[in-house]
C-alpha cells in the first residue's frame, strides 16, 4: 500500500467502513512512519471540516491492531492484468459501487527451506504454509475479514523443545513441554520430527457512527508502540473477543473482552477418542490513550483475568467482567485477588518527526503486609526509541528498546488464573525474571529490503523443580522455602543468558499482502554455566507476511 493512502485515511469524507491493519512490525513501518509524519501537519482533518479543535489520531494509537477506513484498490490500466495481479492487487476482486459492496480474495503461504549449520545431524528444515485471506465490506459501516493457515513444519532444535508436548498439557513442572507451535496454534504430529497445525482468524467490523467501531471475532491484540509488549501482546494463539473504540477529539477509549484457554481438561475426565474440552477463562481489558500538543501520548490500562471454569468447565460469570470503567474493578477486587488483575500505563514522545522515545510501566502486584516482603513488587518496565530515515536516508530506519520484568509477575496463587492463553504467555515470550536488550536496523530501496535484529536476555529459569519466578504458569505462592523474601531479585535462579540474530535480505512483489522473496540467517545462542546451546539456521522463503511470528526466545 503506496504511502499516500496513510494520508487517505484522514479524509472524513471516505465514510468507508473499517478494517484492521495487519499486525507485523517490518510491514507496518511505512504506515507508521506516514502516521507520524501526519500528526506533524497541521491538523488535517479540522481544517478539512473547518474547525480549530484537535483530534485523536486514531492511527497512532497505542492499541493494535490500528483501525483504518477501508480504500478501494484502483486499477491501474496502464499494466497488464498479469502484472497487476503479481505486483499491485489481490488476485480476486469485486467492487460494486452501485450496492456499496467490495470484496478481495489472496492467497497465503510460507514456502521456506532451511538448515541448522549447527546441528550435524539435523535434516533440512521447512515450513509449507497455505491459507487464504478475505476481506471486504458492505455499505459504508459494516466490513468483514477471514483468514485461514494449514501448515506443516520441522523446527530447530530448542523450538522442537518448545513444542514437544506430553499428555499433560499444562506447563507447571521445572522440564515442561508447551504442546503448541509459538502463536500459531496446537500441534499435532507430522511424519518423523515434523508438526501439523492450522490456524483461523476472522473478524467483522460496524461503524454505527464516525466515532464508534464494534468488532467481534477471533484473533489478537497488542497494547503499546514497541516490539514487545508487557501489558497485551500477540505473542499467543487467536482467541474469540468482542472489541469496543470510542474516538473522540483527542481520546480513544478502548474495551476488549475475550474468551481464554487452559489446555488442561480441569479435572473433567474425557472419554476415549473425544476431543478434550479445555478449561476456559474470561478476559477484560480497557485502554485509555489521550494525544496532548501533537507530541506527547499517554495511556492507561486495565488487564483482568477471571477465575477459570471449574472441574466440570463450568464459568460462573461475574457481572463486573462487562464493567467498561477503566480502574473500577482493580479498586474493587485488588491487585492481589483470584482474579488476576494488572494495572499499566504507556507513553510516546515524539522529538521529531523522525524521532520518538515510547516506554511502558506494567504492575502486577505492590508490597503487601502478609509477611511476604518484596517478592509481591510485581512489575515491569519498558524503555525504547524510533529514529525513521535515520540521517535524512529515506527508508532506514533504526529502533532499540529495553524491556525488564521482575520474579513471579503475571502468575496467580492459581496457577490457572496466570496471564497466559493457550500454553503462552499474554504479554512478553519470555514470562518474568528477565532483562532483554533488543535492536532493530531495517532499510529498504524501492522494492528490496534488508532487516537486522539482535536480541540480548538474561533470564532467571528454574532448577531442580524449584520456582524462581519465571516460569508464569506455575503458582506465585511456590516458592524455595530457604528464599530471603525480602531479598527477591530479577534473573534468580539458573542465570541464561539468550543471544540471537538474525539477519535477511528480500524483494517485496506485492504489498497487498506482503509477498516477499527472502534469504536469511539466524544466530541463536543459549548459555548457563554448565553448557551452550547453539542455532545457526539459514533459511530461503516465499512467503506473505501479515502477522508477528516470534521465534527470538
Amino acid at each position: 500500500m503506496k504511502n499516500i493512502f496513510c494520508i487517505l485515511f484522514l479524509l472524513p469524507s471516505l465514510l468507508f467502513a473499517q478494517q484492521n491493519l495487519p499486525l507485523n512490525r517490518e510491514w507496518g513501518l511505512s504506515n507508521e512512519r506516514s502516521f507520524s509524519l501526519i500528526d506533524d501537519v497541521e491538523d488535517t482533518t479540522a481544517s478539512l471540516n473547518n474547525k480549530t479543535e484537535k483530534v485523536h489520531s486514531a492511527y497512532s494509537s497505542s492499541f493494535k491492531p490500528t483501525i483504518v477506513p477501508i480504500i478501494l484498490q484502483k486499477k491501474d490500466k496502464s499494466r497488464s492484468l498479469i502484472y497487476r495481479k503479481l505486483k499491485q492487487e489481490s488476485l480476486f476482486i469485486v467492487n460494486d459501487p452501485a450496492d456499496k459492496f467490495q470484496l478481495s480474495i489472496d492467497p497465503l503461504f510460507n514456502l521456506e527451506f532451511g538448515m541448522d549449520l549447527a546441528d550435524s545431524s539435523a535434516e533440512k528444515l521447512y515450513k509449507n504454509t497455505r491459507g487464504f485471506l478475505v476481506r471486504g465490506s458492505i455499505g459504508e459501516k459494516f466490513a468483514f475479514e477471514s483468514s485461514f493457515y494449514e501448515n506443516q513444519a520441522t523446527y530447530a532444535q530448542y523450538i522442537d523443545d518448545y513444542i514437544d508436548g506430553t499428555d499433560d498439557l499444562f506447563p507447571q513442572t521445572a522440564n515442561y513441554r508447551y504442546a503448541v507451535v509459538p502463536g500459531q496454534g496446537r500441534s499435532k504430529d507430522f511424519k518423523k520430527n515434523g508438526y501439523d497445525y492450522a490456524m483461523a482468524s476472522g473478524s467483522i467490523s460496524y461503524s454505527p457512527i464516525k466515532l464508534f467501531n464494534i468488532q467481534i471475532g477471533h484473533g489478537k491484540h497488542f497494547v503499546g508502540d514497541g516490539y514487545r509488549s508487557l501489558l497485551l501482546s500477540d505473542n499467543s494463539f487467536n482467541y474469540p473477543f468482542a472489541r469496543l473504540t470510542t474516538t473522540y477529539k483527542n481520546i480513544q477509549y478502548t474495551n476488549l473482552y475475550t474468551s481464554f484457554m487452559n489446555l488442561t481438561n480441569g479435572g473433567v475426565k474425557t472419554p476415549p477418542y473425544v476431543e478434550r474440552l479445555f478449561q476456559k477463562k474470561t478476559g477484560s481489558f480497557q485502554f485509555l490513550s489521550v494525544n496532548l500538543f501533537h507530541r506527547l501520548q499517554i495511556g492507561l490500562f486495565q488487564g483482568m483475568i477471571w477465575e477459570a471454569a471449574d472441574t466440570n468447565n463450568r464459568q460462573h460469570t461475574n457481572f463486573n467482567t462487562f464493567n467498561p470503567v477503566i480502574g473500577v474493578n482493580a479498586l474493587a477486587f485488588g491487585l492481589h485477588n483470584k482474579n488476576n488483575v494488572l494495572l499499566g500505563a504507556t507513553l510516546k514522545l515524539k522529538i521529531t518527526s523522525s524521532i520518538s522515545l515510547y516506554g511502558q510501566f506494567m504492575l502486577d502486584d505492590v508490597y503487601s503486609n502478609k509477611g511476604r516482603g518484596d517478592i509481591r513488587k510485581k512489575y515491569g518496565y519498558q524503555a525504547g526509541l524510533k529514529y525513521f530515515d535515520v540521517f535524512t536516508i529515506k527508508n532506514l530506519h533504526f529502533q532499540m528498546e529495553y524491556n525488564s520484568v521482575r520474579p513471579y509477575a503475571y502468575a496467580s496463587e492459581n496457577a490457572y488464573q496466570s496471564y497466559t492463553h493457550y500454553n503462552q504467555a499474554l504479554a512478553h515470550p519470555l514470562g518474568a525474571n528477565f532483562y532483554e536488550m533488543v535492536g532493530f536496523i531495517n532499510y529498504r530501496l524501492n522494492d528490496f529490503f534488508l532487516q537486522l535484529k539482535a536480541n540480548y536476555a538474561l533470564k532467571g529459569n528454574d532448577s531442580l523443580n524449584t520456582n524462581f519466578g519465571g516460569n508464569v504458569f506455575k503458582a506465585d505462592n511456590l516458592f524455595p522455602i530457604a528464599q530471603d523474601l525480602d531479598n527477591i531479585s530479577t534473573t534468580q535462579g539458573l542465570k541464561t543468558a539468550i543471544i540471537y540474530q538474525d539477519f535477511h535480505i528480500g524483494y517485496l512483489v506485492n504489498p497487498v499482502t506482503n509477498f516477499n522473496i527472502v534469504l536469511g540467517f539466524t544466530n541463536r545462542i543459549e548459555k548457563t554455566e554448565k553448557q551452550t546451546n547453539t542455532t545457526q539456521f539459514v533459511y530461503f522463503g516465499i512467503r506473505t507476511s501479515i502477522a508477528n511470528l516470534y521465534y527470538d526466545f
